[in-house]
């Protein structure tokens, strides 16, 4: 019976906007952060459901699945429906306001999650916190909401999508070691069979020089030790990597040293796709040749190598998935120590020519230091919503899409 309790506050706040409504402009339907009202303080759940679009099934499940999710690592997960966002400037900043209002999270991990729907804007955010930002990026962010909840929205099944999106943010937070993630988690890794010996990028390297080397000296000890240790690839076949000293590759079977071949021989091997990547520079294909072993194989008689640009820059297109999308922003209002600002983040795909784009808040300047020492006083958790967790922060983190 605890989500009745929220739905009954839910259901005073939409029927008092609703009277508002017979006697003033639509825009009384307007609501601002403080007046959502806290889950985790009204029932101690998960959801509020103030737009109305979510059944007490679909709430009691996310209650359910978030629950187990928090047991399990501690992340948290909060559910947000509203009519729409105003007077707030954009819904992206609804969010990140609502979620540091909230501080949705545990103190010190920041591993909060907010997804909000706003009905009325047509629009999706998941804004994410600081720690979970390498489980949870940007950009899968992005492709969550694309391929998990708007498509559902669009077909005005608001609990299919709710609850899709949901348990894919869940199976993102639980991944076991986010030590291990790749810095960009779009790189592809389909398309290739990486080699066994790749996966020990420090192989042969003695333990002393990797721990007790500091410093750009010890840098640039390590990587001459790297790219002078042997990797072994088979004579034929495909692999992949994102080292920044490949190493000298050798056969696997003969042990002999490879040799590279022009990459003009390599254009017939490569997809449409796969030669714009190599034009745009995303990904860097390579062919090495056995001297030995090619005499025996058939065409094409070498070892194909892609080498993949994972700065952040490049990412997998979700609609054709090649990784020929460019990753370009541009500043629409600079923050200020008042206001946050606004930053157009663009996604360009050059094989399909997809376009998506979001906006991301850029967090306020921090205030200029007292003139004079003393006390200062401190107004970011002040007002009746309180915590939602334990203290989580955002900076702004995540994506948004509308239907």
């Amino acid at each position: 019976m605890q989500w009745v309790a929220l739905k009954l506050k839910q259901s005073l706040c939409v029927c008092g906007l609703s009277v508002a409504v017979l006697g003033f402009a639509p825009s009384s339907l307007a609501i601002t952060v403080e007046e959502v009202p806290n889950p985790r303080q009204v029932n101690g759940g998960w959801v509020t459901d103030m737009a109305q679009v979510l059944t007490p099934q679909t709430e009691a499940q996310l209650n359910e699945i978030i629950s187990k999710l928090e047991a399990e690592n501690g992340s948290e997960i909060a559910v947000v429906t509203v009519a729409e966002t105003a007077p707030s400037a954009t819904p992206k900043e609804f969010a990140t306001s609502l979620f540091n209002r909230w501080k949705i999270g545990k103190k010190g991990q920041d591993n909060g999650v907010l997804l909000l729907i706003s009905k009325g804007d047509r629009r999706v955010e998941i804004e994410t916190g600081y720690g979970v930002e390498s489980l949870l990026p940007d950009a899968k962010a992005g492709s969550i909401i694309q391929q998990e909840i708007t498509p559902k929205f669009k077909e005005n099944n608001f609990d299919g999508g709710t609850l899709a999106g949901t348990k894919a943010i869940i199976v993102a937070l639980q991944t076991n070691d986010p030590s291990t993630t790749s810095p960009n988690t779009n790189v592809p890794e389909t398309a290739y069979n990486a080699d066994a010996p790749s996966k020990n990028d420090n192989a042969g390297i003695p333990g002393w020089l990797l721990a007790g080397i500091g410093g750009i000296g010890g840098i640039g000890a390590i990587g001459y030790a790297l790219s002078r240790r042997p990797v072994y690839i088979e004579p034929k076949g495909r692999s992949q990597s994102d080292s920044w000293f490949p190493g000298r590759f050798h056969c696997a079977n003969c042990k002999q040293p490879l040799q590279q071949l022009n990459s003009d021989l390599l254009l017939p091997y490569l997809s449409k796709g796969e030669q714009v990547a190599q034009n745009i520079g995303s990904i860097k294909f390579e062919a090495w040749q056995c001297p030995n072993c090619s005499k025996t194989l058939s065409e094409p008689a070498f070892h194909i190598r892609a080498d993949i640009n994972n700065l952040g820059e490049f990412s997998n297109c979700p609609k054709c998935q090649e990784y020929t999308v460019i990753r370009n922003e541009k500043t629409l209002r600079h923050a200020t120590t008042y206001s946050d600002g606004i930053r157009l983040i663009t996604y360009d795909c050059q094989y399909c020519s997809d376009h998506r784009e979001e906006e991301e808040i850029i967090p306020r300047l921090p205030p200029p230091p007292p003139p004079s020492s003393g006390s200062s006083s401190s107004s970011g958790s002040s007002g009746g919503s309180g915590s939602s967790g334990g203290g989580g922060s955002s900076g702004g983190g995540g994506a948004g899409g509308s239907w």
